[in-house]
């Protein structure tokens, strides 16, 4: 018994001393996480800012945000990290008129989190296992979408966390053209309300550089669809967009309206799945 217990005990130090398994991603800086805030950005203790890679939180007066800050506080304040990268590394707002200096940037990562027995996890899978966060992909930073929608499909079918909350279900098409055109806005804008919409491909046509999935079930004078334009319709590397036609799809991404249609648009294909009917 005794032998047995000091194996365990050497197999845990041994796991602690080798690291976080970060497999394809880039080992990138450690630090200690001095502030966590927004449900899914850090502060470290050398000043660095870091927003975690491939999902986004509530936030502000957003229902289950105060929550998804809390989970985010639990498991990562005053423990050390490492960061890693799969994609683009740092991000720089643009300077106001009246800056001198030019704005810090913030990293871009995924973090692996030092637990209090020595163990190592990463922090997007236990966010998003809990229903703290939600997948995110972009064109630049989609290394780790598909393991990760994944674990958001389990985390929403049992309802954990905001998959409770019915501001987070997946909108249908009426739904979510209500939406787009409550927001008022250019789904290319930062503010645009990022939304997950489900529905069945009635259209899919492509012209130039722009692939339009009109979705079924929306206002006549005023369909839905999504869309993939400019660089993202040239980058596309996902299954072909006009044999989408009559399949059931889930998208991600902001809504907008453009010449008074509403629209969701697609960066990448990591934001969009086909469903089985």
């Amino acid at each position: 018994m005794r032998a047995r217990s000091l194996t365990t005990a050497f197999l845990a130090v041994f796991l602690a001393a080798c690291g976080p398994q970060i497999g394809e991603l880039e080992r990138g800086e450690e630090g200690r996480v001095v502030r966590a805030y927004n449900g899914d950005t850090l502060e470290l203790d050398s000043g660095l800012r870091v927003f975690l890679a491939e999902i986004d939180a509530p936030r502000g007066e957003q229902a289950y945000a105060s929550q998804a800050n809390g989970e985010l506080e639990a498991l990562a304040l005053h423990r050390d990290v490492l960061l890693a990268y799969g994609g683009e590394r740092r991000w720089a707002p643009r300077p106001r008129e009246d800056q001198t200096e030019p704005p810090s940037e913030t990293a871009i990562a995924h973090v692996y989190v030092k637990s209090e027995g020595g163990r190592w996890f990463w922090l997007q899978h236990e966010l998003i296992a809990r229903g703290a966060a939600y997948v995110r992909p972009r064109r630049s930073n989609h290394a780790r979408a598909d393991e990760l929608l994944q674990i958001e499909a389990r985390a929403r079918g049992e309802e954990r966390g905001l998959w409770a909350k019915p501001e987070y279900q997946p909108l249908s098409s009426r739904a979510a053209s209500d939406a787009a055109i409550a927001s008022d806005t250019n789904c290319l804008r930062a503010d645009a309300p990022y939304r997950i919409v489900e529905g069945h491909v009635a259209e899919a046509a492509v012209s130039g550089t722009r692939a339009v999935l009109t979705l079924d079930g929306g206002d006549e004078q005023a369909p839905f669809s999504l869309v993939a334009f400019g660089d993202n319709f040239t980058a596309w590397d996902g299954p072909t967009l006009t044999g989408l036609q009559g399949q059931r799809v889930r998208a991600r991404g902001p809504l907008g309206v453009f010449r008074d249609a509403p629209q969701l648009c697609l960066e990448h294909s990591s934001q969009l799945e086909v469903l089985a009917d």
